[in-house]
């Protein structure tokens, strides 16, 4: 068997098949080198100079081995795990989104998922970016799931538009100008009667709420 010389960082495996990292080196002379699992070795690996053939010398190096693999788009998860001689890995793809789930991508939009198109981008019904502009079937970098707080931007930039997004037809729609005042009269009182300036005033702050002004 070829003699080995310890070395700090390197991995060893002693007669019983158990693997020992090579930790440190107080420099001492008859055991210097201290392993992962707390004995202390000779530069040849022995660990016990009374007997010949220890259990616990070290009595070959453990090859370091290095693997490099692509992720692919989408992946969820990576699980690498060593098997014997073996390495395997396990990659979990991200749920396939489905026409109508609310998404989030790394550039600040929130959108209404359409369709793959391919090249990592996504079509989409409606898209709200980070300045709240909204826009409408057409496409951009795809993104993951939305939480409930993410997406809130989106149904917010639709409500302020005069729209609302309609999961049965799929399809992005106009509310009435009756039910937005009906919605925003909610917000003061029910079961009041107004008198003429009243109705007046409610309807300048109303012109102005939809114009995005507070």
């Amino acid at each position: 068997m070829k003699q080995i010389k310890l070395q700090v960082g390197k991995t060893y495996r002693n007669r019983e098949g158990e693997e020992v990292r090579i930790t440190s080196c107080d420099g001492g002379y008859y055991h210097p080198y201290q392993g992962s699992n707390g004995g202390w070795y000779a530069e040849s690996g022995k660990w016990n100079y009374f007997s010949k053939e220890d259990p616990e010398d070290l009595i070959e190096e453990v090859p370091e081995t290095r693997h490099t693999f692509k992720i692919p788009n989408g992946t969820k998860e990576v699980t690498v795990e060593q098997l014997g001689n073996r390495i395997v890995v396990e990659m979990v793809p991200e749920k396939e989104p489905k026409p109508g789930d609310v998404m989030a991508n790394d550039w600040g939009s929130v959108y209404i998922f359409q369709s793959v198109l391919g090249y990592g981008n996504h079509n989409y019904y409606v898209r709200v970016g980070k300045s709240g502009h909204l826009s409408f079937e057409w496409t951009c970098a795809s993104g993951r799931p939305a939480t409930p707080e993410e997406a809130q931007p989106l149904w917010d930039a639709l409500k302020k538009a005069g729209k609302r997004w309609n999961p049965e037809t799929m399809q992005v729609e106009d509310v009435a100008e009756r039910y937005r005042i009906m919605d925003f009269l909610k917000g003061y009182a029910n079961n009041v009667t107004w008198n003429y300036e009243q109705l007046c005033w409610m309807i300048e702050a109303y012109l102005k709420h939809r114009e995005g002004e507070k």
